[in-house]
C-alpha cells in the first residue's frame, strides 16, 4: 500500500472493455507528471483505476472471500479451503495459494491510487472545463469508494489514502470503521451530484450507480431511511427495468441490458483481458474426468472450486416440490442458477452404445432421485449425482457466469442490478416498520421467478422478517459475491454458518466477523499497524 505504489515511473496494465466502451490503451512506461498533466492522460489514470476490480469481481480472490465460509456455498476442490474452514490457516500470513498474493489487499490500494492520482490533479489540468472536471472527479470517487466499501466489510478500519502516493512511504495508521464509513459516504455524495445520468461510454458509473451505492452503504450502516429512499430513486427513476425472463438476465450473449447498473468490463480480445474473468471455470465440476465428455466451448474445464450446501439445494430452493409452497417448480430461479445435465461431446472418449448429444450426466436435487437407493441409482443409464453424492469433482454447477472460451474470458461482472435494488428497499422499509411497501418491492422479484404454469407464493406483510429476506437474497443472487457480507450485515454469520455450513461450524468464532490484515502489511510498516483481535 505504502512503497509498492509510486507514479513517478509507472507501467500501467492494458485496460480493454470493447472498442466502444472503456478501450483505452495504457501508455506504458511514462513518467506521471508528464503524462498525467493532460486530459488524455487523465483519462488514463482514472480507467487504470478500473483494472484492480478485476482481481475482485473475475477471480478467485473474491469468491472465497464472498462464498467460502457461508451458508450457500462451501469448499470444493481448492487449496484455499481455511476461507471455508475458518481454522488455523486463515491468519494473517495467509495468501492465495499458488499465486502468493494477500488477496485483494495490494490491488485495491494500487487501484485507490489510481483513483488518487484523479482526484489530486484534476484542478491542475487548464483545458478541462468545470462540469467534465467535476464528472472525472465524481468517478474516480465512486470508484475509491467502492474499493474502501469492500476493504471496510472485510478488515473493519483501514489505512485512510486520500492523497496521490508520489514516493516511498513507510507509515500507516488504521481509521476507524466510522471515518472509513464517513468517507464512503462523502465520495458517493459528490459522485451522485456530479456524475451524469447516462454516460457517453458503458462500464463508466452513472448517477443511478452511485444511487444505489448509497441505498447500499445506508443499509451496511443501518441508516434506514437513506436506503430507502436512494433504493426508491433508482427504482422510480425510469432508467432501468427488472427483465421479464429472470434467464434473460445471464445470457451471456446479451449482458448489457435494462437491469444492469453498473458492471466491470473485460472484452473479446485475450490480449487485454488480463487478469481474465474465470468465474465460470471455479463454479462449474471436473465433468471433463468422464468419459465422452470435455470441456465444452461454453463451460471450459471447471476445476470445481466451490459446491453449494444441502441448505442452498433443498431449503432455499425448496427441492421438495410435493410439499414445499416454494420449490423449485414454481420459481424457475434454481434451474436458471444451476446446471444438472451434461451430455455427451467427444466422440474420441464415447463410451459404446452411446451418441453425442446423451445425458452423460445428471446432478440433481430431484426428490424422488434423492429417495431411490444405492442400487437403483447404479442402474441408471447415465451417471447420477444425489445431494448427498456431491463430492469434489461432481456437483451442481452455477452456470449466471458462462461465456464462450474463445471470446478471450470476456463476460461482465453485473455488480450492481436492479433486481438487488428493489430487495435493498425491502430490507431498509421492513427496518422502518413499513411492512406494506417493503413486501410490495420483495414481492415485485419474487413474481418475476414464477414459473410458466405455476403460481408462486407472494410474501404477506405480517411473514417478512431478516430472515426471510436473507432466503429470498440468496434465490436471486446466488453466486453473485453477495453472501459473506449480507450475513455480515444482517448479524446473521455466526448463526447461519454454525447451522448450514458443517466445514465452517465448528471454528468460526465472534472474531472472524473480520479479516486478519494481511502480514505484509503490518511488516512494511515503520509504525505499529495493529492486527484484528483474534489473529
Amino acid at each position: 500500500m505504502k512503497n509498492t505504489i509510486q507514479l513517478i515511473f509507472l507501467s500501467l496494465a492494458l485496460l480493454l472493455v470493447s472498442c466502444v466502451d472503456l478501450t483505452e490503451e495504457m501508455i506504458t512506461d511514462t513518467v506521471a507528471d508528464v503524462q498525467f498533466s493532460t486530459a488524455q492522460g487523465l483519462d488514463e489514470a482514472l480507467i487504470g483505476a478500473y483494472v484492480p476490480f478485476r482481481w475482485y469481481y473475475g477471480r478467485e480472490n473474491g469468491m472465497l472471500m464472498t462464498l467460502y465460509g457461508t451458508d450457500l456455498f462451501r469448499e470444493g476442490q481448492s487449496y484455499n479451503g481455511s476461507w471455508d474452514r475458518y481454522d488455523a490457516g486463515l491468519n494473517p500470513a495467509t495468501t492465495l495459494a499458488t499465486q502468493s498474493q494477500p488477496i485483494i489487499w495490494e490491488y485495491f490500494y494500487q487501484g485507490i491510487n489510481y483513483a488518487n492520482t484523479v482526484i489530486s490533479r484534476a484542478d491542475q489540468i487548464n483545458d478541462l472545463n468545470a462540469n467534465t472536471r467535476n464528472a472525472k472527479v465524481a468517478e474516480a470517487k465512486f470508484l475509491r469508494a467502492h474499493y474502501y466499501f469492500i476493504l471496510v466489510q472485510h478488515f473493519g478500519g483501514v489505512h485512510l489514502a486520500l492523497e496521490e502516493t508520489r514516493e516511498v512511504e513507510l507509515e500507516a495508521f488504521r481509521a476507524t470503521e466510522e471515518e472509513v464509513y464517513s468517507q464512503i459516504l462523502s465520495d458517493l455524495d459528490f459522485a451522485v451530484n456530479n456524475l451524469p445520468e447516462e454516460q457517453s461510454q458503458y462500464g463508466r458509473p452513472t448517477r443511478d450507480a452511485a444511487r444505489h451505492h448509497l441505498a447500499k452503504v445506508h443499509l451496511t450502516i443501518g441508516n434506514w431511511q437513506q436506503a430507502a429512499d436512494y433504493a426508491r430513486e433508482v427504482i422510480n427513476g425510469g432508467r432501468h427495468a427488472l427483465l421479464d425472463n429472470y434467464e434473460d438476465v445471464f445470457d451471456p450473449f446479451n449482458q448489457r441490458h435494462a437491469e444492469v447498473i453498473w458492471s466491470i468490463q473485460w472484452g473479446d480480445n485475450p490480449e487485454v483481458n488480463n487478469p481474465v474473468n474465470e468465474l465460470q471455470r471455479f463454479f462449474a465440476p471436473r465433468q471433463w474426468l468422464l468419459p465422452g465428455l470435455v470441456g465444452d466451448n461454453m463451460y471450459h474445464t471447471g476445476i470445481a472450486r466451490f459446491w453449494p450446501t444441502d441448505y442452498l439445494l433443498i431449503d432455499v430452493f425448496g427441492n421438495d416440490y410435493r410439499s414445499m409452497d416454494l420449490n423449485i417448480k414454481n420459481d424457475v430461479r434454481y434451474h436458471v442458477t444451476f446446471k444438472e445435465a451434461w451430455l455427451y461431446n467427444d466422440e474420441a472418449t464415447l463410451p459404446e452404445g452411446k451418441s453425442i448429444g446423451d445425458t452423460a450426466a445428471w446432478f440433481t436435487s430431484d426428490p424422488y432421485i434423492q429417495e431411490m437407493s444405492d442400487e437403483e441409482i447404479a442402474n441408471m443409464p447415465y451417471l447420477v449425482v444425489r445431494i448427498k453424492d456431491i463430492n469434489r469433482i461432481y456437483a451442481p454447477t452455477v452456470q449466471k457466469h458462462r461465456y464462450p472460451f474463445q471470446r478471450g474470458h470476456g463476460r461482465d461482472f453485473m455488480v450492481m442490478r436492479l433486481a438487488e435494488t428493489y430487495l435493498i428497499a425491502a430490507e431498509a422499509l421492513m427496518q422502518l416498520g413499513n411492512m406494506g411497501e417493503a413486501a410490495n418491492y420483495f414481492n415485485v422479484v419474487r413474481k418475476r421467478a414464477e414459473a410458466p404454469g405455476h403460481t408462486i407464493p407472494l410474501v404477506d406483510p405480517s411473514e417478512l422478517n431478516i430472515d426471510l429476506i436473507l432466503d429470498e437474497r440468496a434465490r436471486e443472487l446466488a453466486g453473485e459475491l453477495h453472501r459473506w457480507k449480507d450475513l455480515k450485515r444482517t448479524g446473521k454469520l455466526l448463526e447461519r454458518v454454525r447451522t448450514h455450513n458443517p466445514n465452517a461450524a465448528p471454528n468460526i468464532q465472534e472474531h472472524h466477523l473480520l479479516r486478519p490484515i494481511p502480514q505484509v502489511q503490518i511488516d512494511r510498516t515503520r509504525n505499529d499497524y495493529p492486527q484484528n483481535p483474534g489473529y
